[in-house]
């Protein structure tokens, strides 16, 4: 088996269909199914007369384009290994990626090649290539270019056992160091069938996707997939005038996107006065996905149907729900401090809440269970199914994350501890109630500072707002949009929540001491969403308390 063998099948299928499409230097760009497939044979070819090999791990270290897909479904054809670091991370992690991958190649810009002379991790890599000389640029020339030849079966396709490793990428490192996960070929082929399954679309979609992992999956099943005009390491700061003018040129009508990417794209068209009606389908994941932002998406964007997906990079995806499906009593709920309804776990997924101090100890071999906790009752987010990952690279973060109910070693048994709390209600959806590591706990009861941050949200004047404790206070932190903020606060909480005349009553499930505003809430570069606690515990020194 391989991969690329199921992509491969779309061009036998349907050759002239457009499979990639992106922009360069104001150039859009495009390729179908049948010029993929002959740039990737002619990739690959090139990639084995430089010394890549089957089994080989090449650290592919370009930004996303057409170009990208091309070099990474050519390492796959050949059976070679695709090692991919997050570029939010800084050179800190990328030294730590490349000692615990150790590469054997590496695909590059000539900017990461110059890092040789000064990092040991890339010096020490066998084999480095530039980019551009597997792949050639492509440029308007090749815009919707059928190649000529016949179409006939794949050729050239190194086969390969189900367990046969075929995509390395790293955790965001939030809750520790960044942990190195494994997808096989049998791997990813699961998860393209949970995601055409849960999550599907159609041969006549043009998608709009910041994923990679969507962009193979709409690959797999023919979809044109559209790779977004900007930087993704920035996705709160994209130049959304370009996306916008790239869903009318392309004819997207479906967007799987961040929600930071998102929330950049509805502030322009509400700013400029604009509505996008040919999006029939949005899917957003990744982060957070607030009600706010889908009452914004559903005036930007009147024909769509929004879904807020729930996963995360060892399994996407865990649940789904869609804004038509969260009742009036719904955001009542969220409003008042019960968290964000994330929706009914995928079929595919099975799903437990649990006490994180028995999954401690079971991972500890001092139990070989842990009991479901009840409906309403909050713990910890474990999931297994085919398409979670069972174990990281080396074993290396095992015992923080994976644990076994089998007295034998199986790997149906394994289940994987997401670090987030949530809870099921007497429906079976869960209910996300934020990260598990940061949970208050004093005399006042348990808090989890995310129940504020979605309490909040719907706030216009407030941009983000959470709570933590310091100095022995329960303090409410907000990030304003602009002035006016306490009056505003007060208005929307006593108007959503029912609740009396102050601050302090609107948030009596809160119980805080003081409110202190900051100039910004620090988040993570990746998502745009996860507050850095430490950092913010900083910035506390110096914050205006009211």
């Amino acid at each position: 088996m391989n991969l690329v063998k199921i992509l491969d099948e779309q061009t036998i299928s349907q050759p002239d269909r457009i499979a990639l499409r992106d922009c360069r230097g104001n150039i859009d760009r495009a390729l179908t199914y049948r010029s993929l497939q002959k740039l990737t044979e002619t990739a690959a070819d090139k990639l084995l007369d430089s010394g890549i090999r089957k089994n080989d791990r090449v650290l592919l270290a370009v930004s996303m384009s057409i170009e990208t897909y091309v070099l990474l479904l050519a390492l796959l054809r050949i059976g070679a290994v695709v090692v991919i670091v997050d570029p939010s991370g800084g050179i800190k992690a990328l030294r730590r990626s490349l000692r615990l991958v150790q590469p054997d190649a590496m695909i590059s810009t000539v900017a990461l090649q110059l890092l040789g002379g000064v990092l040991k991790e890339v010096r020490n890599i066998r084999v480095k290539l530039l980019a551009d000389h597997i792949v050639s640029p492509i440029g308007r020339a090749n815009v919707y270019s059928t190649a000529s030849g016949s179409i006939g079966l794949p050729q050239g396709i190194e086969d390969v056992s189900a367990d046969h490793p075929a995509l390395i990428t790293f955790t965001s490192g939030s809750t520790g160091n960044p942990k190195a996960i494994v997808r096989t070929h049998g791997f990813l082929l699961n998860q393209q069938r949970v995601l055409a399954s849960s999550l599907p679309g159609s041969k006549s979609d043009v998608e709009l996707t910041t994923l990679p992992v969507f962009v193979l999956s709409a690959l797999a099943q023919g979809i044109t997939s559209v790779l977004p005009d900007c930087d993704m390491r920035k996705p709160a700061a994209i130049d959304a005038q370009k996306i916008v003018r790239q869903m009318r040129v392309c004819g997207v009508n479906r967007v799987i996107a961040s929600p930071a990417f998102l929330q950049s794209v509805v502030d322009y068209l509400s700013d400029s006065h604009l509505h996008i009606h040919g999006l029939t389908h949005i899917l957003t994941g990744g982060g957070p996905v607030f009600p706010s932002l889908l009452k914004q998406m559903e005036e930007a964007f009147p024909n769509a149907v929004l879904t807020a997906v729930y996963g995360s990079t060892e399994a996407e995806p865990i649940a789904h729900v869609s804004s038509t499906e969260m009742t009036q009593k719904d955001l009542q709920r969220t409003f008042e401090g019960n968290g964000l309804l994330a929706g009914k776990p995928i079929k595919e997924i099975e799903l437990a809440i649990a006490n994180p101090t028995e999954l401690t100890a079971l991972s500890n071999g001092a139990t070989r269970k842990f009991n479901k906790l009840p409906a309403y009752v909050t713990g910890e987010i474990v999931v297994r199914g085919k398409h979670v990952v069972k174990t990281y690279l080396n074993g290396v973060g095992d015992e923080e994350t994976k644990i076994s109910t089998a007295k034998r070693k199986d790997s149906s048994k394994i289940w994987h501890r997401t670090g987030d709390a949530g809870y099921l209600d007497s429906e079976g959806r869960l209910w996300l109630m934020g990260r598990c590591a940061v949970k208050i706990s004093d005399e006042r009861g348990e808090l989890y500072p995310f129940q504020v941050e979605v309490a909040a949200s719907e706030i216009p004047s407030v941009r983000r707002a959470t709570c933590l404790k310091f100095g022995g206070k329960r303090i409410l932190v907000i990030e304003k949009k602009h002035h006016s903020i306490l009056d505003q606060l007060k208005e929307l909480l006593l108007r959503t929540a029912g609740l009396k005349d102050t601050i302090g009553d609107a948030f009596s499930w809160l119980r805080f001491d003081e409110i202190r505003c900051v100039d910004s809430i620090p988040v993570d570069a990746r998502h745009n969403s996860k507050i850095q606690y430490g950092r913010l515990q900083q910035r506390l020194q110096n914050a205006l308390t009211y």
